[in-house]
């Protein structure tokens, strides 16, 4: 950005798109270098500063424990924190506006019901969408809990359960399911030979299968599905074709019969199906950067701007990015951290913008209560060195802790 831009006179308007790990934490030290009082002079560094979240929740919620969320519906009300409840999220110079970004230009953030918010500085955080249930529709805690007793009531009159899929989300949600509900078949089906996409070893996901199998889940590998009666909602969803966003499209199917590759079918009273993501790229309209585009997100610098020397102003960071190997909610909250101290540099005008670390591939999986398994960077850690990382609300107090949700953020100088 030009010099002039954060003249002490004009008001400096950043827009963080996108809410939770990323662009949560990114208000937080957003808030701390700019708008919390400097105990030397008792005033902010940039009173003349505007910032706008643009989320389409009104909170905060904890991902990473909605697949216990679904099996214990009481534990999953507590993973939504309102933003409401968050002291400094009520400063003067923030605004929090409940929306769901439609387009992205070089210049302003469009809303669906066609308000629009310019900008001197953006940061993206937008994530990436999932199918419900872990691609949560609701907008409220209020809907999400409705929604989460919903899928509740499905996965607690099944007898059988079919998760279809070997990623993070349905190996935790296959174990989360037959810890809650011992009793249960659940079968859970991935079309590879082993589960676990990524650079992780052949001998962690031994280490994964050998845990469902212990816990009694019934794992089939190298099968794919290649038809499903009844069909479930994300089977048809055709982006092109201007469909609802995915969160809004379900994966949960009653009464299911399950064809393989193989000709082999499987029935069961419930099938989800926990195959994958899609990113919103295609939500930015930046013609100078078409080239920052791809299947895996959005280019970014180690600064967190976006890779086009042609938008200097805009940032990105979590999943939306392609910077990780695999996405994760710290690496996500980390990025947030860096872009929003770059940010802050740029508005104070106090020097060289930083550079953000990279950090080797990690994956813990939480595979019910008692099992775990860890592989970070080459190493897979011995199941009583997890042990000390695990926390029983699945990290839900860390985070909190962490974003200063129950608490006021102290300033930080960047000088």
């Amino acid at each position: 950005m030009s010099p002039s831009v954060t003249s002490e006179s004009s008001t400096i308007k950043i827009v963080v798109a996108g809410g939770n790990y990323a662009g949560l934490n990114a208000m937080q030290h957003l808030y701390s270098s700019l708008l919390a009082n400097d105990p030397k002079t008792a005033a902010s560094p940039r009173p003349n500063v505007e910032i706008t979240l643009i989320d389409r929740r009104d909170g905060f919620i904890h991902c990473i424990g909605l697949t216990r969320g679904l099996t214990e519906p009481e534990f999953g009300a507590d993973l939504w924190v309102q933003y409401s409840t968050v002291s400094w999220l009520q400063h003067p110079s923030i605004r929090i506006v409940l929306g769901t970004v439609a387009e992205i230009t070089a210049d302003k953030v469009l809303l669906s019901n066609g308000d629009s918010f310019g900008f001197d500085y953006l940061l993206i955080a937008l994530g990436l969408s999932r199918f419900a249930p872990i691609g949560l529709r609701s907008s409220t805690k209020a809907e999400y809990i409705e929604e989460i007793a919903k899928s509740h009531a499905l996965i607690q009159s099944a007898q059988s359960v079919a998760i279809v899929g070997g990623g993070a989300v349905g190996l935790e949600l296959a174990a989360d399911i037959k810890s809650d509900f011992p009793e249960k078949q659940v079968t859970l089906i991935h079309s590879r030979a082993l589960p676990v996409p990524g650079p992780f070893k052949d001998e962690f996901r031994h280490m994964v299968v050998d845990i469902l199998q212990e816990i009694g889940v019934d794992v089939i590998l190298g099968e794919r599905v290649v038809a499903q009666t009844p069909e479930s909602g994300d089977m048809s969803y055709d982006r092109t074709k201007h469909s609802p966003m995915p969160e809004t499209v379900g994966t949960m199917s009653s009464n299911a019969e399950l064809t393989l590759a193989s000709g082999r079918t499987i029935r069961a009273d419930l099938a989800i199906r926990c195959l994958g993501t899609l990113n919103k790229c295609d939500l930015l309209q930046l013609p100078l950067a078409a080239d920052i585009f791809g299947d895996d997100g959005i280019a970014v610098k180690d600064t967190m701007q976006i890779d086009s020397e042609h938008y200097p102003n805009i940032y990105a960071c979590g999943d939306i990015c392609s910077r990780a190997l695999v996405k994760l909610a710290g690496v996500g909250m980390y990025g947030a951290y860096i872009a929003a101290r770059n940010i802050s540099r740029s508005v104070l005008a106090t020097g060289k913008l930083e550079d953000g670390d990279r950090y080797p591939s990690q994956l813990m999986l939480l595979l019910g209560k008692d099992h775990f398994a860890l592989q970070l960077g080459d190493e897979i850690w011995e199941k009583e060195r997890t042990r000390e990382h695990v926390h029983k609300d699945m990290g839900l107090l860390k985070c909190v802790e962490v974003m200063s949700l129950h608490k006021e953020p102290e300033y930080v100088s960047l000088d």
